[in-house]
């Protein structure tokens, strides 16, 4: 029966380090092609807004080195998508130069590396703009030259064709720029003949490696294998399985809809996906479809991000229940005050937001439990402003007001149900950013030279 396997051993190459173990392990069986993602939005807008690394370096080194060492024993192809983390132009370069380094200290034999890059050049995406060819995705507003003056980086999503060009270009090892976390893997089954469907619901499943397995694990091994009609996914670490409740759970997950994947042109349509046993560790699915867009266009998500100003914290712990019961009432009351004195007249040039650790700080608005028990609760002070100063003064404000907070059955007179860690205003190293651009960008050509640029190199190795 035809098939092809993928080892993928890593929902986020470099975020922390692949297991040796499983790796090695996984490596031993009949592999067709490593695949791997490097990057994912969760990580928030800082890191493409400011074009700077997420993971350390030597956990990127670490990840791609034990790949490539194998993908070139076995002569197979390396895939790696949205390059340290945002897959900007920078990340690519940098893991191009690891590959590079790799390759030389090891003294492998010449290969070909392709580069793809996916950061769009402001000017390039102010004319698409200017011709219609943007339109919101997540974003509720269009996309205007306003938006991209307060954009520092933006990237267009590729699927599984810029991919599959390389491959038909003959790279043996390819490093992309931001990627559809499935199509990284989809995009060889395909490029083999496979069915659209079958290998984009394996890329799907087989994204985060072996998290799609039970129990829970990070960073070990999996095989994703993709046959005609079905693929399946099997785990390398022996306390592991892959069952059906495992793999639907994580094909549904991150999903607004949990049956459709929309993708450059069109959409998995995982309605029809049966999931089955095929032993104790290795599940089957079946049925999956890849739908072409009705109307035969093919778009492509963007992502931005720019400079949103400055951020400052403050921290304060509340141990009194009775103030805890009337924390509403108290923020609200505070949030006033720090108006009051700041002056109402500035309230829109800095931001305050309140973030009650031990009652709603994760859920907000849609925490179902509505009566908090606890007996202390932390709350984290953030102002956000373009004037650091102005920011600092609102934190220090919201801090201040605390230790003089009023609430019904209050026994203390003042600041005894407050305490600090450190009674400093706290600075991040970087700058706050926050998301500009989710919108979509039609192109005539998925290969569109202006959004996608490709390089091709030999790679002499020693």
């Amino acid at each position: 029966m035809r098939k092809v396997s993928l080892l993928v051993s890593t929902g986020n190459l470099g975020d922390n380090i692949i297991e040796k173990g499983t790796f090695y392990e996984g490596v031993k069986r009949d592999i067709d092609c490593f695949g791997a993602d490097a990057g994912t939005a969760d990580a928030g807008p800082t890191f493409l807004g400011a074009d700077m690394p997420h993971n350390p370096i030597e956990w990127e080194r670490h990840d791609l080195e034990i790949t490539l060492v194998e993908a070139r024993k076995k002569k197979v192809p390396m895939i790696v998508g949205s390059c340290s983390t945002t897959g900007t132009d920078r990340g690519v370069n940098l893991y191009a130069d690891i590959i590079r380094s790799v390759a030389k200290e090891r003294k492998m034999e010449p290969f070909t590396m392709a580069l793809i890059y996916s950061q769009i050049p402001m000017e390039t995406l102010r004319e698409r703009v200017g011709k219609g060819a943007t339109e919101p995705l997540g974003a509720s507003f269009p996309l205007t030259d306003d938006v991209l003056d307060n954009t520092t980086n933006v990237t267009a999503s590729m699927g599984v064709e810029q991919i599959m060009h390389a491959l038909e270009k003959g790279a043996d090892v390819i490093i992309a720029g931001r990627a559809c976390d499935d199509a990284v893997l989809a995009a060889y089954p395909v490029f083999k003949g496979f069915d659209r469907g079958v290998s984009l619901h394996m890329g799907k499943a087989a994204e985060c490696a072996s998290l799609v397995c039970w129990p829970q694990k990070v960073k070990e091994s999996i095989i994703g294998t993709v046959y005609d009609d079905h693929f399946t996914i099997e785990p390398i670490h022996p306390d592991q399985q892959a069952t059906p409740h495992s793999v639907a759970a994580h094909s549904m997950y991150e999903r607004t809809n949990p049956f459709i994947q929309a993708l450059p042109g069109g959409i998995l349509d995982m309605h029809a996906s049966k999931y089955e046993a095929q032993t104790d560790r290795i599940c089957k699915v079946t049925g999956s479809l890849f739908v072409p867009s009705p109307d035969g266009s093919y778009k492509v998500k963007l992502e931005g991000a720019g400079e949103a100003g400055h951020r400052v914290y403050h921290l304060v712990g509340i141990r009194d229940t009775r103030a805890i019961a009337h924390l509403d009432q108290i923020l609200a009351d505070t949030r006033k005050k720090v108006s009051d004195i700041i002056g109402p007249a500035r309230d829109d040039q800095y931001e305050l937001f309140f973030h009650p650790y031990g009652k709603n700080a994760v859920m907000k608005e849609n925490e179902p439990v509505e009566i908090t028990r606890s007996h202390e609760v932390a709350i984290v002070i953030e102002v956000i402003s373009r004037d650091i100063e102005l920011a600092t003064s609102v934190a220090k404000c919201a801090k201040f007001r605390f230790f003089y907070m009023s609430y019904p059955g209050q026994m203390n007179s003042s600041g005894g149900s407050v305490a600090l860690v450190t009674d400093e205003p706290l600075f991040p190293k970087n700058k706050c950013y926050q998301w500009t651009v989710d919108h979509l960008l039609t192109l005539k050509d998925p290969l569109d030279p202006g959004i996608f640029r490709y390089t091709f190199e030999t790679v002499p190795g020693a």
